[in-house]
């Protein structure tokens, strides 16, 4: 009898500390999104500046940029936290309409060697001296903004994120976009 009760109550100890475990994973969860929102509080917003630019290949992105949704990634190849990032922006561009700048990485011909040596099938506007960058208020790379489906910029990022997390802040941008 004493050790049945001894076995539901440590039952009910450790379920409480998976509890506690995974209430404290999402309070940290929610900070970071909430520090993430707070720093791009103040930078661009509504509709994107257009990109004059084409694609090194030679590709139009005005329209796409316009319209939305699509996600627009700045980037550089001498950036190491853009190239942990590169699969995960693969996987996204497959799912969802990606523009990619590559920002003060050489010439178009250089930023081309990179993406063949790196295998990355990606539509890339080529910004060697940032000034796509300067317009969207990019503070550094690697980092994301995304365009929700009315056209306005939904979510600005910045700094490293997962395939997982590039969705999520899809989804927030869907969201919040009403």
């Amino acid at each position: 009898m004493v050790k049945e009760k001894w076995t539901v109550f440590n039952a009910r100890l450790v379920m409480v500390s998976k509890i506690k475990k995974t209430l404290f994973y999402i309070f940290v969860a929610i900070i970071l999104f909430s520090g993430q929102f707070l720093f791009s509080s103040n930078q661009l917003q509504g509709k994107p500046p257009l990109i004059a630019k084409h694609t090194i290949e030679g590709r139009d992105v005005k329209g796409m940029v316009a319209k939305g949704p699509v996600i627009i990634y700045f980037w550089a190849e001498w950036c190491g936290i853009c190239k942990m990032m590169q699969s995960a922006v693969s996987a996204v561009l497959e799912e969802y309409p990606v523009v990619t700048i590559a920002v003060r990485s050489g010439t178009d011909s250089q930023v081309e060697a990179y993406l063949r040596q790196y295998k990355l099938n990606w539509p890339v506007v080529n910004d060697p001296n940032s000034e796509i960058a300067q317009q969207y208020g990019v503070r550094g790379v690697p980092s994301l903004i995304i365009v929700n489906k009315k056209g306005d910029v939904g979510l600005i990022a910045s700094g490293y994120t997962s395939e997982i997390g590039i969705k999520f802040r899809i989804w927030l941008s869907d969201v919040f976009s009403g």
